[in-house]
C-alpha cells in the first residue's frame, strides 16, 4: 500500500474517531443537562415542601415573608399586587387569624436550563370563617416562580393562583 493510501487511512479514523467522540460528548452533555434539570425540579419542589412545611410551624404569614425575595410580587384575586418584600411585611404581619388555615400541595415543577429560576405549581385549600362566623373552606390552583439565591437556596419571585370548584366536583 502506498503512503498515499495509508495516510487516506489514518485520516479516515481519525475523522470517524473525531465524529464518534463528538456524539459521545454531545449525549454525555445531554445526560447531565437532564440529570441537573431533574435534581433542580426535586429541589423546587422540596423548596415548596419546606415554604408550606414552614407555615404550618410559624403561621402562613411569617412563611410567606421568609420565603420571598426581595423583589417579590404576590397576585392574589380581587386585590393589588403587592410588590416588594416591605409591602408583603406590612400585609401579612398582624394579619393572620389562629381561625384560618392555607394548606397546599405542589404537583409539578420545572427549572430554566441554567438552573437559576423555575417554577411550582400545585394545589391550595382554604379554611376559614365568613364575616357571620359561618365556616367556610376553598379551593383553588397556584402557581410560584423561584429564584435560586447566592447560597443555593430558592425564594420565590412571584406568587399566584385562581379559585377552583370543589376537586369532588369535578367528576
Amino acid at each position: 500500500m502506498s503512503n498515499a493510501g495509508k495516510l487516506i487511512i489514518v485520516l479516515a479514523v481519525i475523522i470517524i474517531a473525531t465524529i464518534l467522540i463528538t456524539i459521545n460528548i454531545g449525549d454525555s452533555s445531554k445526560r447531565n443537562s437532564q440529570k441537573l434539570s431533574e435534581m433542580n425540579k426535586q429541589s423546587l419542589i422540596k423548596a415548596d415542601e419546606d415554604f408550606y412545611k414552614a407555615s404550618t410551624k410559624s403561621g402562613t404569614g411569617r412563611a410567606f415573608i421568609d420565603f420571598a425575595d426581595d423583589s417579590v410580587v404576590l397576585l392574589r384575586q380581587q386585590q393589588f399586587p403587592i410588590i416588594g418584600k416591605s409591602e408583603l411585611a406590612k400585609n401579612y404581619l398582624n394579619h393572620e387569624s389562629d381561625k384560618t388555615t392555607l394548606r397546599w400541595e405542589p404537583t409539578k415543577a420545572e427549572s430554566s436550563p441554567d438552573g437559576k429560576l423555575g417554577y411550582t405549581t400545585g394545589n391550595w385549600t382554604y379554611t376559614g370563617t365568613d364575616k357571620n362566623g359561618k365556616q367556610i373552606k376553598q379551593y383553588g390552583n397556584y402557581v410560584t416562580i423561584w429564584k435560586k439565591q447566592a447560597d443555593g437556596k430558592w425564594k420565590y419571585l412571584l406568587d399566584g393562583g385562581n379559585s377552583t370548584p370543589p376537586p369532588d366536583s369535578a367528576k
